[in-house]
């Protein structure tokens, strides 16, 4: 007989595999316990296996790719049953084997890379995965999935880590959410799969549920599992509470989870000089010393950021989000202090704290956003449909000084100028690249449109955080959220929503999706035709921008040339 444990980290697999066991040979049953990769200790091919997977500090064993990760995975799957799985199950006919991870976590990692990473129909992704693992070796008896949220997870996992190894990163935390997603598919197709939600049990529940459980769903031939008569006790289950100053747990990703006071005025809140002079002088002194700091205040760098630095203080009385500014060009701290004073209130931005007005490392302060971003959604329709609705609140709170006067940082404006007056003389230095010739012929398109005059003509301002890239927008499950403010400023409309679909980062969005969402974007029959210049001028100065990198991202930079030729008709 073969019962399997699956699960998420930190769902108690491993807990629960040994108290069964235990719990069994206390009733006289044969029983052999199969720890998570259980060939490791004994196999060189498995060992080898994993080495080829253990390419970096990613804990779910991935390379990089779906697919290989999921071949190297069902080699190591079908190692496991030829050596410690069917030996097992041959040795006593009678035994019990329990196995920590079994044949439905391989799937469900698997199925989640493919659903993630190749947008892989569901009906494909199960059935490609049914016949890989056909032969992966025999089919449990009993399969319980132990379940808990992916938050749960994650929160669980971080703290049995301890100092041993990083808090997942907001990517895995995404990832996590695709695997449970992929588990849940596989309980609607398995009748094998019992689902057990364990979110509220502590490990002895949690081992009394599962022996209730197996006695609901035995058959006949199965053991005879009478009441447990607290074998458990002598299990020893791991504890969840972790060591003693345990660091908070902080939601997934908050990139620039940020809260800045207003400049020179609003001082409720007190910037904490002594922690932002330790941060400035660390910072100056180098990683090693940012990274003892860090530790030393209770901070963790957080993702994102680009030409600055964020950090969350989770050691503070309210966690929040640092911003310590290496760039302060295109008065930076000031559009974003004036852009999250803007959206305060409106509950989907971060909200501004204080600001240190430093003269080279100015900081601000800022509440932390929860959410991972919006690309690793499940239904992204849902996703860009929220996005829209945030989008159109912040165009609709009435623009006050200075945003009111300052445009956008990459505004249409500046956009149009770059293909005029840069890529314009980028191509005639080129002139012997054998892309050169087409990549003026779309620019003379371009120019010969009016594409450019039209998008001069003057437009209603609303305004614009002037930032369309999907990674600042965060989703929790719940509420769609948005950060990074420091290009804010006017724009229109038209503009900002053409923007939106057209940055480099909306490719992975189905166009279906970007063209449903076009009227919550604000796009009209009044606006149509500015909003399908700007599209197409958008567009161009991505294929510029891709241009001087034709030769290190060929792939993107091909479908930004199909896509303006698509776009100029």
């Amino acid at each position: 007989m073969l019962i399997t444990f699956e699960g998420l980290p930190g769902a108690g697999k491993s807990t629960q595999t040994r108290m069964l066991a235990r719990c069994l040979e206390a009733s006289g049953w044969p029983v052999t316990a199969l720890p998570d990769l259980a060939t490791l200790d004994t196999e060189p091919v498995a060992a080898t296996l994993v080495d080829l997977l253990r390419t970096g500090d990613d804990p779910f064993l991935r390379s990089g790719d779906a697919i290989t990760d999921t071949m190297i995975t069902a080699a190591i799957r079908a190692d496991l049953v030829a050596t410690v799985l069917d030996p097992a199950l041959a040795e006593n006919p009678a035994a019990i084997v329990i196995e920590d991870r079994g044949i439905h976590t391989m799937a469900s990692y698997a199925i989640a890379a493919l659903l993630r990473q190749h947008r892989a129909p569901t009906d494909v992704a199960l059935d490609w995965l049914n016949a890989l693992t056909a032969l992966a070796g025999p089919r449990p008896t009993r399969a319980l999935w132990l379940r808990v949220p992916p938050k749960v997870a994650a929160r669980r996992a971080d703290e049995r880590g301890g100092s041993r190894r990083s808090a997942f990163t907001s990517e895995q935390r995404a990832h996590l959410t695709w695997v449970d997603h992929a588990y849940a598919l596989l309980a609607e197709r398995d009748p094998q799969l019992t689902v057990l939600d364990v979110t509220d049990l502590d490990p002895v529940d949690t081992h009394l549920a599962i022996h209730a459980t197996l006695r609901q769903i035995s058959q006949t031939g199965d053991i005879d599992l009478s009441p447990c008569a607290g074998h458990h006790e002598t299990a020893e289950p791991v504890s969840y509470a972790g060591p003693a100053r345990l660091r908070p747990f902080v939601p997934s990703r908050n990139r620039e989870s940020e809260t800045m006071t207003t400049l020179a005025s609003h001082r409720e809140n007190t910037a904490p000089t002594d922690l932002l002079s330790a941060l400035r002088t660390a910072r100056t002194a180098g990683a090693n010393a940012l990274a003892a700091t860090l530790d030393e205040h209770g901070l963790h760098a957080l993702d994102g950021g680009r030409n600055n630095d964020v950090f969350a203080w989770t050691a503070a009385t309210t966690p929040i989000c640092i911003k310590l500014y290496k760039k302060t060009d295109r008065q930076r701290v000031e559009r974003e202090w004036h852009g999250l004073t803007h959206a305060a209130g409106l509950g989907s931005a971060p909200e501004p704290l204080w600001l240190d007005e430093h003269p080279e490392q100015p900081a601000l302060g800022m509440t932390l956003l929860p959410g991972s971003p919006i690309l690793d959604v499940l239904d992204p329709a849902s996703a860009i449909k929220s996005l829209a609705d945030t989008t159109r609140a912040l165009q609709s709170v009435p623009l006050k000084a200075p945003l009111a006067g300052l445009e956008r940082v990459d505004s249409i404006g500046h956009y149009i100028a770059r293909l005029t007056d840069v890529w314009a003389g980028q191509l005639a230095d080129a002139a012997d690249d054998p892309q050169t010739p087409e990549m003026l012929a779309l620019l003379r398109r371009w120019e010969n449109s009016g594409d450019a005059e039209l998008l001069a003509q003057p437009a209603t301002r609303v305004y614009s955080r002037g930032d369309a890239n999907l990674l600042n927008w965060l989703h929790d499950g719940e509420s769609t959220y948005v950060a990074d403010f420091e290009f804010s400023g006017f724009s229109d409309i038209a503009v900002d929503a053409a923007d939106h679909i057209e940055h480099i980062s909306a490719r992975v969005i189905p166009d279906d999706v970007w063209t449903n969402a076009e009227a919550d974007l604000g796009v009209t029959p009044g606006n149509r035709a500015r909003f399908d210049a700007a599209r197409r001028t958008i567009a161009l100065r991505w294929l510029a921008v891709l241009w001087k990198q034709r030769t290190k991202r060929v792939e993107e930079f091909t479908a930004q040339r199909d896509r303006v030729c698509a776009l100029q008709g």
